[in-house]
């Protein structure tokens, strides 16, 4: 189950030229490139229009049976074959810049792919009586994502100590949420994890098994040891 949709990433381009001055008044030639990203498919959507004044004269789309530069307009379906071989073959250059553009975009904000999250839960003690457990997330996109405790199977959500989601400066994002439990009965507490990365909802538990050591800082910055158990 995906707990949300995926993302379409639009890289759009005006390109304006004013033609010179005639008897009739001067005019203008416009043309607008737009380049969709579509989640799943390698290959993005590019189209061009063209206007002079405000009437269009041609089109591109690479969705089309036969991917040509097409006339709109009377005046210019005289123009020779070769004009619009010369012009299509100029659009599909045109197109792989735009899509070498949108690669960019995609490696800058993350978003040719929802990258599912690394998980893992430690356990702090506070006293002889109770222990902290924390559920992380880390590098995960899109940022939204769902940290819940449970104890029993019941949402403790009330009782939870949650950070707000924050980058981690390569463009993915990681969040963790906390639980004060009475020593022993950390088996009875399970963190769920919901994120479109994951085809599932993901249980984790405090265990034995795959138990390793984790260092992390308290607040006076002194590294203190800590159990965990990671799942990629």
């Amino acid at each position: 189950m995906r707990v949300m949709g995926s993302r379409t990433l639009v890289l759009l381009l005006p390109g304006a030229l004013v033609l010179t001055e005639t008897w009739a008044g001067s005019h203008s030639l416009r043309y607008f490139y737009t380049a969709v990203s579509r989640p799943g498919l390698e290959e993005p959507r590019f189209i061009i229009v063209g206007y002079v004044d405000d009437m269009q004269f041609v089109r591109f789309d690479s969705d089309a049976p036969d991917p040509r530069m097409e006339p709109r307009a009377r005046w210019v379906e005289q123009e020779r074959p070769e004009y619009w071989d010369q012009a299509t073959q100029r659009t599909k250059d045109t197109k792989q810049t735009f899509r070498a553009n949108l690669n960019t975009l995609r490696g800058y904000y993350n978003q040719s792919e929802a990258d599912s999250p690394k998980t893992h839960v430690t356990c702090h003690p506070i006293s002889g009586r109770e222990v902290t457990l924390r559920c992380w997330a880390l590098g995960f996109y899109p940022e939204e994502i769902l940290l819940t405790w449970q104890r029993d199977g019941e949402d403790q959500t009330q009782d939870m100590e949650l950070v707000e989601t924050r980058p981690s400066g390569d463009g993915t994002f990681q969040k963790w949420a906390a639980l004060v439990v009475p020593s022993g009965e950390e088996q009875r507490h399970t963190c769920r994890v919901q994120h479109e990365g994951l085809q599932e909802p993901r249980t984790l538990r405090w265990g034995k098994d795959g138990v390793g050591m984790e260092l992390f800082s308290d607040k006076a910055g002194a590294l203190q040891d800590s159990k965990v158990r990671t799942q990629a």
